[in-house]
């Protein structure tokens, strides 16, 4: 017996008949598509944004936006800021000016005493040819500056005691709102030169010409608001030869507050190099220089 084709697998294969499978599985698969039967779905439509094709709605335009965003953020924080410096420069001129009104009576009370002269105001602080004040006063800078919105300095010749008035700025702090212990101190040695300058003028002193600070102790008693106008009292404490013992009350005017409270010793240099200083001071004041 003669079979036309192959053997495979134990059966006859023949090239016919599988023509015939192919062409009928063909025409199952067209009808199929168009009944819509077994077909894929087509692939989704690639979207704009991270990973090129990826599902994500979070596309470059989007990112493009954070630098509009981030500006409007900054400028907002901005101005915020600058409101509320504006603010606080508002609200410091406002106790400035209320501690000021609140002064004004034991002010006006202190220029009336019998015996009191005034020694310096602001406008002697800011003069060239100011009788021993000079241009790198430390004073005249913070006046000029703002720093110290005025000061003024009186001696009471019956008291032998020296009174400074200083209205403090907003620029004055260590601590937010609190004026700087150091600035206290210098306001303290500064009105202690002041009285040493009347005594000088008075001849009420044991020795002539200059005299240093050699020792000053402060004790803080209380803290001082930024733009309080204090008044500090000077007076001499006892004198030995070249030494002269001086102590401070810092306060909120006669009878307020207690800020602070110091003690000083200057001491006058000997006569020879008491010579060379006035001599180079002298110099200085006539020709310039240092």
């Amino acid at each position: 017996m003669r079979t036309t084709g192959l053997i495979r697998a134990g059966r006859p294969f023949s090239s016919a008949s599988t023509r015939q499978q192919r062409h009928r599985q063909g025409h199952h698969g067209r009808a199929a598509a168009g009944r819509g039967v077994g077909v894929p779905p087509p692939p989704a439509a690639a979207t704009s944004g991270s990973g090129g094709g990826g599902s994500s709605k979070f596309g470059w335009a989007s990112w493009a936006l954070i630098p509009t965003a981030a500006a409007a953020l900054l400028g907002g924080v901005s101005k915020a800021l600058a409101s509320s410096q504006q603010s606080e420069l508002e609200a410091a001129h406002a106790r400035a000016q209320s501690s000021l009104a609140a002064a004004a009576h034991w002010i006006t009370a202190l220029e009336q005493q019998p015996g009191v002269v005034k020694a310096f105001d602001a406008a002697m602080l800011l003069e060239a040819d100011h009788e021993i004040l000079e241009d790198d006063h430390m004073f005249s800078a913070f006046v000029s500056k703002g720093i110290v919105n005025d000061m003024t300095g009186y001696y009471d010749t019956q008291g032998r005691r020296f009174l400074g008035i200083i209205s403090l700025g907003r620029d004055v702090c260590g601590f937010p709102g609190v004026v700087h212990g150091g600035l206290t101190a210098a306001i303290i040695d500064e009105c202690f030169g002041g009285l040493l300058f009347a005594l000088k003028k008075a001849k009420a002193l044991p020795f002539w010409g200059p005299a240093y600070t050699v020792q000053l102790e402060v004790s803080y008693k209380a803290k001082v608001s930024a733009g309080r106008t204090v008044l500090c009292t000077t007076e001499v404490e006892s004198s030995e030869g070249r030494k002269l013992w001086m102590k401070a009350t810092v306060s909120d005017g006669p009878e307020g507050q207690v800020y602070a409270t110091a003690r000083a010793l200057f001491v006058a240099p000997k006569p020879h190099k008491m010579v060379q200083d006035v001599g180079k001071y002298l110099f200085r004041r006539a020709f310039g220089g240092r």
